[in-house]
């Protein structure tokens, strides 16, 4: 029998706190450039605004999103006998299959690494969403191919044993060894 183990990947607080602490100094950046803005000549002061103003809404929304993950209880990633969950960003709340799967692979952006989940039918992961996060993955399938990027930038667990954790279970759950269902 496949072994029925479930793995509960925390978000890490320590993390939560820097995200919040970083869109805080945005967002008090981007009001100081606000009030700055007509006494510079070298931008025009209506883009200069209006590039804060952007900024502002991002940041702010970002760390109010950051926020309310600190004081939540639920796992950033669970790992178990029918697949990936991802809550780990704005993005996650779905359930990843394991027979859904066609291939994992890691792609690196500066010093991001995330893994590129590849699924069966990835139209239908775009279409089930709406809104930002729609958007959101819609760009990230059209850039590589897939929907589904899992990252450990808001998870308490280093990437590397996230990537073995997941390719492990992901080879268990469809190549199952004698003996096993």
């Amino acid at each position: 029998m496949m072994d029925q183990e479930r793995i509960e990947i925390k978000v890490s607080k320590k993390k939560a706190v820097f995200a919040l602490l970083g869109s805080v100094a945005f967002v008090v950046v981007c009001a100081w450039l606000i009030g700055t803005a007509d006494d510079q000549t070298r931008y025009n002061p209506a883009v200069m605004r209006t590039v804060a103003y952007i900024g502002i809404a991002f940041f702010g929304i970002a760390g109010l999103y950051v926020f309310y993950k600190l004081f939540d209880s639920k796992p950033g990633l669970i790992i178990d006998s029918e697949g990936i969950f991802d809550n780990s960003s704005a993005i996650g709340g779905y359930l990843i299959k394991w027979d859904r799967i066609t291939g994992i692979q890691i792609e690196q952006v500066m010093s991001t690494k995330f893994l590129l989940i590849y699924i069966t039918d990835p139209e239908s992961v775009v279409s089930g969403m709406t809104g930002i996060r729609k958007q959101l993955v819609a760009g990230t399938y059209s850039t590589y191919g897939t929907p589904v990027a899992i990252s450990n930038t808001s998870l308490s667990c280093d990437f590397d044993e996230l990537h073995q954790m997941i390719t492990e279970r992901w080879k268990r759950a469809t190549n199952p060894l004698p003996g096993e269902n």
